[in-house]
């Protein structure tokens, strides 16, 4: 279903907290944000002055510094403000200054914002075909996934968000594959059968964990950790970039290394923005969002090695002698099942990308 806008909100945000947040044109007073370290690792914020005449862009992201979102989307913004500063100078807001996913998607509907990076799969609410990118072993590969979104199969997904006030730059910034995990040895669904298993709350998970023989539990992501101490939840999954970093592997020490879904970053922009910017200007930023995407995905893949070497040596895990058929057969049913419950908008779409798995 698409997200609708109502005038009621565009009028509320409007004279909320955020309401500075637009594009205006910058004065000497006018400042950007960058982060540099002390000699001791502390991080510290520097600011620095943009270009007078310049028009300001404000560019969002939820993750906290140091992330590697976040260290994208600094190195992105200073690749564009090295080539056109002068005319938009890009000011970048981390950690959620601007809001949190939701909010800033809204923000860029109503001109609050022009641009953000998330996931991909976050823009599902507002197109559904992108329901396919969660569901459990949908795709074999990344690359099988990614041949798909550049097909002409997907042009409705990049037509239907920018009519909703959303411009899909780039969606390679390549995340780490999606596991499953537990306080208890996983080696095929039959040791999921009975599991508390968090989700989010979105339909796509519930179904992907009810297909395992799971029991879905909504937790929030914060709450996460203390679910699994608490035995609220047995386990669930996560992209394999934040199993260490939120600390999941403290109580839910087994993993299945499955690569059920691809997970992706995107970086976005309010329609209303991009079509207002020369061909000249889309291209430096298009071009700078390919570079970056490259050495994100390059820096995401390398960390995974590091971490996973620490999590069995340092954090205890084990890594499971999985049977991946078996989760991959448990799912089979799933593709049809969506179809026909009407999770995508494309009506046959599971059927139609099974051609990118060959």
């Amino acid at each position: 279903m698409k997200k609708k806008i109502a005038l009621a909100l565009t009028v509320a945000m409007a004279v909320g907290t955020l309401a500075g947040c637009g594009s205006s044109t910058a004065q000497t007073t006018t400042s950007a944000q960058t982060t540099d370290k002390t000699e001791g690792g502390a991080e510290t914020v520097e600011t620095k002055p943009a270009p007078a005449g310049a028009k300001v862009v404000k560019f969002g992201n939820s993750g906290a510094i140091g992330e590697p979102a976040p260290q994208s989307c600094e190195e992105f913004c200073d690749l564009v403000n090295e080539k056109i500063g002068d005319r938009y100078y890009f000011e970048f807001y981390p950690a959620e200054q601007l809001g949190n996913e939701t909010t800033m998607l809204e923000n860029l509907q109503v001109g609050l914002q022009e641009g953000m990076m998330c996931a991909l799969d976050t823009l599902a609410t507002y197109e559904s075909d992108l329901n396919i990118l969660s569901m459990a072993f949908a795709f074999n590969s990344y690359d099988s996934m990614i041949n798909y979104l550049k097909s002409d199969m997907a042009d409705p997904i990049w037509e239907s968000l920018d009519n909703q006030g959303i411009h899909v730059v780039n969606f390679e910034f390549q995340k780490n594959p999606r596991i499953f995990f537990a306080n208890r040895e996983i080696k095929s669904p039959k040791d999921m059968v009975g599991m508390k298993y968090r989700i989010p709350n979105l339909p796509i998970f519930e179904k992907n964990a009810r297909a395992m023989g799971a029991t879905p539990v909504v937790v929030a992501w914060s709450e996460y950790p203390f679910a699994l101490m608490q035995g609220v939840v047995d386990g669930g999954e996560c992209s394999k970039d934040s199993y260490r970093s939120a600390g999941l592997y403290e109580s839910a020490k087994y993993v299945a290394d499955v690569d059920y879904a691809y997970p992706v970053e995107q970086i976005c922009f309010s329609t209303q923005f991009w079509n207002s910017l020369s061909e000249e200007d889309q291209k430096v930023i298009s071009d700078a969002a390919a570079q970056v995407a490259s050495h994100h995905s390059e820096r995401t893949l390398d960390k995974w090695k590091k971490d996973k070497e620490w999590l069995i040596n340092e954090g205890g895990v084990t890594f499971c002698d999985i049977d991946r058929q078996a989760f991959i057969d448990a799912a089979a049913p799933l593709g049809k099942e969506l179809q026909d419950e009407g999770f995508f908008t494309t009506k046959d779409l599971y059927d139609q990308t099974r051609q990118f798995n060959k």
